[in-house]
């Protein structure tokens, strides 16, 4: 379960990525006729790619810090209570035998 959210997640900040670099593409390539509007609309593209790219910036730190937090909090749980985690294992286990053995 934890390796298919990884895996997900994983999937997901590719493809934010993805779009950003696709707008940052578009943003290169948009022609610039010259006019106020043109000029004015590109600026406030420009401002919003960059809002995008930071706010993703802060996500994925944000992301990485609370799942560090989280392991940390796991390892320690484990090491202060071994037999709690090792009775919970067990019973994870039996649990998923059984939904298995149904099949």
């Amino acid at each position: 379960m934890s390796r298919n959210y990884e895996a997900e997640r994983a999937v997901l900040m590719d493809d934010v990525k993805q779009v950003l670099k696709d707008a940052e593409a578009l943003y290169q390539a948009a022609v610039d006729d010259g006019t106020q509007e043109s000029k004015a609309l590109k600026e406030k593209l420009k401002a919003q790619l960059g809002r995008a790219q930071r706010q993703f910036s802060e996500l994925e730190g944000s992301v990485v810090d609370r799942t560090r937090q989280a392991a940390a909090q796991t390892d320690d749980l484990v090491h202060s209570k071994p037999y709690h985690a090792m009775g919970i294992a067990a019973l994870f286990g039996l649990v998923l035998g059984a939904l298995l053995s149904r099949r």
